[in-house]
């Protein structure tokens, strides 16, 4: 078996208001859209929004974490920024080998983004 690709599903209690956040501010475009769900990506990132009316399993919004890997954190973290981005942990080398930020949603899932900047071995 080969995986070809994986997206989290974050819950939040107002599909809309993910989607715009998303979307118009830290850049990523619509998928789909079926029903209280969508899915969004940001180059090979895809991430899936389960609104409120979503039927199935449920998790509580808020309680998503994740860690996206990119180059050019600098110039991102500049632009989400300025577009208004609730930051988190501001942009950063860590001791960990990473440059990095962290950035809530309006439900309080947090998405961190970072570069490596060197390997610890």
């Amino acid at each position: 078996m080969k995986v070809l690709s994986s997206s989290v599903v974050i819950h939040v209690t107002d599909l809309q208001k993910a989607v715009n956040y998303y979307t118009d501010i830290l850049g990523f475009t619509y998928d789909f859209k079926f029903g209280d769900y969508a899915g969004l990506v940001y180059d090979n990132v895809c991430i899936h929004l389960s609104g409120p009316a979503n039927p199935g399993h449920k998790k509580v919004p808020g309680s998503a974490h994740l860690c996206v890997e990119c180059d050019e954190i600098d110039v991102y973290y500049d632009l989400i920024t300025a577009r208004g981005a609730w930051i988190d942990t501001v942009l950063e080398d860590r001791p960990y080998g990473m440059r990095d930020c962290a950035v809530n949603d309006p439900d309080g899932n947090t998405i961190v983004f970072g570069k490596v900047i060197y390997v610890n071995v």
